[in-house]
């Protein structure tokens, strides 16, 4: 690697970790449970004194530069952030083999920063590393650090990197007048004060207060969008501000009840349907993109297939061959067959469409089905295919060659067969007497009340504790002889 001065060592500068060792009139200081030592020594050394002293230096600091070749993985002993972020270039200490950022290396005992302008910070030094959610960095929200600044009288706390940074991440004030018709200002300090617009009280995240008004925002939340998407209703929503008169409406997502006090995103063409804004920023249920302004999808209106005459269609899927509404059947020429799109026997459902030039065959209910839809699992629209290869279902593992709902974004792996694409909220099934929903979040398992297996994100009964996993809610209800969940609570 390239080195720029570094057979010369900065000899005026001290490494971070011996400045700890040689302090001898550091104090001890408890922050939120946490033993930590003030640093009241500079980090500029004096050779002459250091040679008078018992505790004579030896760390000598080299300086680096091209971070862009570093690898990416290393990162700065004292503030435990990456090496590549902060100043073009970084020291290294040649006994202790820890690199540090210059900003960590060059910091004073006491500093005055823009992050906090009302008090000066004092450094701390944690000989122990240990990650404590309580202690944070107020600016990027790390717990674990070596070093840190510290207002005793606030509990303000920030890594000596980002206290130095030339442009602070949280401007003095905010003017957004779609958010707030007045102008904003931070708030330094952390604090218990709840977000107008998520319903939050986060004290890791900054605050902006309209004092006049009694408004509190996180800054994070001040530039949420107005109009989204959500994967659970098909209609876009658009933010709501605080309605003190609105009857209390139950939560879309989460089922919890909505605090009128605060904003929530409600459907935009009328519907009774409301979430939180916690629930809709959810990854799971978001891309957290503006819609505002822009057209709105038709999921649902999209034509499968073209009338021909009276009981006669033309299937985008079979489009040599026109298809006739038939009444329900069982087998043809003694075989019992499937229909091609959602693969399950023929006599599970009502009439058919059967071809009347080949065996091709669909259920009249599968022949109405979408071309475009949302599944309530998944943030982008999905398409309709079909006459492609097997292929394994997302939610439910199952094998299938009908046809799929397949994610329309370009490398989104999403696959469907058309059985769990049909899954909505609420979802009725046979096997239990209340309505079910999904009430978990993503990466959440839970053991389906059928046939016990693990399974992330089931449908759940509000009620009592029911889950259905996809697999169970797919099946269809009965045999030739006999209810599949009969035979199966029968066997158990």
């Amino acid at each position: 690697m390239d080195t720029l001065d570094s057979s010369t060592p900065f000899s005026h500068l001290i490494c971070p970790q011996e400045r700890y060792d040689i302090d001898k009139n550091r104090k001890v200081i408890k922050v939120r449970g946490q033993t930590y030592h003030e640093i009241s020594s500079s980090y500029i050394g004096d050779d002459a004194e250091d040679k008078k002293s018992s505790h004579f230096r030896r760390h000598s600091l080299f300086r680096w530069n091209e971070k862009d070749k570093l690898d990416y993985h290393l990162i700065c002993f004292s503030c435990r952030k990456n090496l590549i972020v902060g100043n073009p270039y970084y020291f290294h200490c040649n006994y202790c083999s820890y690199n540090y950022h210059k900003e960590c290396v060059e910091s004073p005992s006491l500093l005055f920063s823009l992050y906090h302008p009302k008090h000066f910070l004092q450094l701390l030094w944690l000989p122990e590393i240990i990650s404590i959610e309580k202690i944070q960095c107020h600016s990027c929200g790390d717990t674990q650090c070596h070093s840190l600044y510290y207002c005793s009288i606030c509990e303000f706390m920030i890594h000596p990197l980002c206290a130095k940074a030339p442009k602070p991440k949280h401007p003095t004030t905010i003017y957004n007048r779609k958010r707030h018709i007045h102008t904003l200002h931070y708030f330094p300090r952390r604090s218990t004060l709840v977000c107008n617009v998520c319903g939050l009280e986060d004290n890791n995240n900054s605050l902006y207060v309209c004092l006049p008004c009694d408004f509190v925002v996180h800054q994070k939340c001040v530039y949420l969008p107005y109009v989204i998407k959500v994967s659970r209703h098909i209609h876009r929503l658009n933010f709501t501000r605080t309605l003190p008169y609105k009857e209390l409406t139950n939560c879309g997502v989460c089922h919890a009840k909505i605090n009128k006090n605060y904003g929530e995103y409600s459907c935009i063409k009328g519907c009774t349907y409301a979430i939180h804004s916690k629930c809709a920023m959810r990854k799971d249920m978001c891309d957290r993109k503006e819609y505002e302004g822009e057209p709105e999808e038709a999921y649902e209106d999209t034509e499968m297939w073209e009338e021909v005459s009276v009981g006669i269609i033309r299937h985008f899927s079979h489009q040599d061959h026109q298809m006739r509404l038939d009444k329900m059947i069982e087998r043809v020429n003694g075989k019992t067959k499937h229909c091609q799109a959602c693969t399950l026997p023929l006599y599970v459902d009502g009439n058919v469409y059967q071809c009347m030039q080949c065996d091709f065959i669909l259920h009249e209910s599968c022949a109405h089905i979408p071309r475009l839809k949302q599944f309530i699992l998944h943030i982008h629209p999905m398409v309709l295919k079909c006459g492609e290869r097997w292929f394994s279902c997302k939610k439910c593992c199952r094998i299938s060659c009908g046809f799929k709902y397949a994610c329309t974004i370009p490398g989104c792996d999403w696959v469907l067969d058309t059985l769990c694409a049909s899954v909505h909220e609420p979802f009725d099934h046979h096997s239990h007497s209340h309505p079910l929903f999904i009430t978990s979040k993503q990466n959440t398992f839970k053991a389906c009340s059928i046939c016990q297996s693990e399974t992330q994100q089931p449908l759940d009964c509000l009620q009592c504790n029911f889950s259905l996993c996809f697999h169970c809610a797919t099946l269809p209800h009965k045999t030739r002889k006999r209810s599949i969940f009969e035979a199966w609570t029968n066997s158990a």
